[in-house]
């Protein structure tokens, strides 16, 4: 009986393999940068999220920033709360940036998740920043000081005191200078009270930072020259305010009505000033 087999030459299983290889290889690739993609998009969804949260918390502490007594200290304790729900979305962002691996030892996985985070920094980065801001604008009102990038750090981490993510001196300094704008509105919300001690010393904390911030190259940071102009601005503002605020209290220290209306024009004229440089931008 004759073999109907038929056998194949040697080269063109050779060229099958190849084509098998090549698939299989462009499948895995394809696979990879399918699931690169759906990282990408879930870090955006939850730096966005960190965002949103932290210019509500921001929002919380302005409208009780210039409360006294018990008010202010319950809207402190509130805003660490409000903390302390942005800081969940911190561990949801190590939980994404983790390899999960079947049988993976925990100290590979944290040099995993390590090495990720510089690799989706850019995704991550937005919502860290503004966190900051809230952060350091929450301590400021709790200590009236700048807070440490240490401090940051221990904040961001979990209970173990493994970082949730790991905060640059980059992101720490951007942070840090959106500060001041919540710094002036702080300051002229103060003075709309009758508060005369914190627009004074707002605006030499102010001062202070940005002459800090101004040594710094724009080739080291070219992000921040932008922002130290916004800085610039609110300085000047604060400044204004001072000193018709200066002025006043000597001419009308024992006339507080008329001192209260002169803090009202002064505030008026700065936002009028404000209004207007941006409109000619």
């Amino acid at each position: 009986m004759a073999n109907t087999d038929v056998i194949m030459p040697e080269s063109s299983l050779t060229a099958m393999s190849r084509r098998q290889h090549l698939a299989k290889t462009f499948e895995s690739y394809r696979a990879e940068l399918d699931s690169d993609n759906e990282r990408r998009e879930r870090l955006i969804i939850l730096s966005r999220s960190i965002t949103q949260l932290s210019k509500k918390l921001i929002f919380h502490l302005h409208r009780g920033a210039t409360s006294l007594g018990p008010a202010k200290e319950k809207t402190l304790t509130e805003g660490r709360k409000k903390e302390r729900e942005i800081w969940v979305n911190f561990g949801k962002i190590r939980d994404e940036l983790r390899v999960r691996g079947a049988g993976m030892e925990s100290d590979k996985d944290e040099k995993a998740g390590r090495e990720a985070f510089w690799r989706w920094n850019r995704q991550v980065s937005p919502g860290l920043e503004e966190y900051i801001e809230g952060l350091s604008f929450l301590w400021y009102l709790e200590h009236g000081t700048l807070i440490p990038l240490e401090e940051v750090q221990q904040t961001l981490s979990d209970e173990a005191g493994e970082p949730l993510v790991v905060v640059t001196p980059e992101d720490y300094i951007l942070g840090m200078s959106d500060l001041t704008g919540e710094l002036m509105r702080y300051a002229t919300n103060a003075l709309s009270t009758g508060d005369h001690g914190t627009p004074l010393a707002v605006c030499e904390f102010v001062r202070t930072v940005k002459a800090h911030f101004d040594g710094i190259s724009p080739q080291m940071l070219y992000k921040l020259s932008k922002k130290q102009d916004e800085t610039q601005r609110s300085l000047e503002k604060i400044e204004k305010v001072c000193y018709a605020l200066r002025l006043r209290l000597i001419e009308f220290a024992d006339r507080p009505e008329i001192l209260a209306q002169m803090a009202k024009r002064a505030l008026e004229d700065a936002a009028d000033n404000e209004g207007g440089g941006r409109g000619d931008e």
